[in-house]
């Protein structure tokens, strides 16, 4: 848990570096494919059914009523109405990727601002504990199938990962054109990342390494419309993503272990996948 090892989130910061930078908007980039192939498809469904149905609740149903008992019931009650104004609306003929982008955003926003004003309320321990241990909570209970998804992956038999691993002649493991083509356009976690690339693929050894050059979390909302527009949205990035997530996936009984090491402030993003290989 986040509260047994050092803080995971950084303190308030004054600099404006963040703002200044250029931030792509994921559903305004791109070609056809890009707006419309499988991935979006995948993308729009999975946002829907994972962020909207089943992580949408964290905020209404867990952290308000914890500002509400920590705080000012009425003034809680007005920043979260205020808030909610800002959610981008879903339009007849917004292509997929604008329907996953607007899902992500309007998440991220409402997230973002239950963090920051409870982290007003708590020490720096007792605030990670509550939305690690939540966020952990609710994906346990919520999504348990996605995540035996994920373990999944470190269960596949040796003859079948040893296929798939096909080293260079410097020993390098990066994935053949094909594996990074079925990666781009089939990746059921994409909507939780956006584009991503797969930098080393060793299912042989137990090694996957993607990395996030612009993570969903940081560029899916609009910089003006979120609570701090400028910094990134790091407080979620670090204890939803990467603590409620690591939280998740680095039990003594899950066979797959993450590792998440957000470039900040950046917007990019690394991921660590390992595991015991198969005998």
């Amino acid at each position: 848990m986040a509260s047994e090892s050092a803080p995971l989130s950084s303190s308030p910061s004054s600099s404006t570096s963040d703002a200044d930078r250029a931030r792509s908007t994921p559903g305004q980039q791109g070609g056809l494919l890009y707006k419309w192939g499988p991935q979006a498809w995948i993308d729009m469904v999975m946002s829907k059914r994972m962020l909207v149905d089943r992580a949408g609740p964290l905020v209404p149903y867990t952290f308000l009523p914890i500002l509400r008992m920590s705080a000012d019931p009425e003034e809680i009650d007005r920043g979260w109405a205020e808030i909610k104004t800002r959610r981008e609306r879903i339009r007849l003929f917004d292509s997929p990727r604008e329907r996953w982008r607007k899902r992500y955003g309007n998440f991220v926003r409402e997230v973002e601002w239950a963090l920051l004003e409870l982290r007003k309320h708590f020490s720096q321990e007792q605030y990670e504990s509550i939305v690690v241990g939540t966020a952990a909570a609710l994906g346990r209970e919520n999504s348990a199938e996605f995540f035996d998804m994920m373990d999944g992956m470190a269960k596949e038999p040796a003859e079948k990962t040893k296929k798939k691993t096909k080293r260079a002649q410097d020993g390098s493991t990066e994935p053949t054109w094909l594996q990074t083509l079925m990666f781009d356009m089939f990746n059921p976690a994409g909507f939780l990342t956006g584009p991503a690339k797969i930098t080393e693929y060793d299912p042989a050894g137990g090694k996957v390494t993607m990395y996030i050059p612009d993570c969903a979390w940081h560029v899916c909302g609009r910089r003006e419309d979120l609570p701090n527009p400028d910094k990134l949205p790091e407080e979620g990035c670090l204890l939803i993503c990467k603590g409620a997530f690591e939280a998740l996936m680095n039990g003594e009984d899950t066979a797959l272990k993450m590792e998440f090491e957000p470039h900040l402030p950046e917007t990019a993003c690394t991921a660590r996948m390992s595991w015991k290989p198969s005998a």
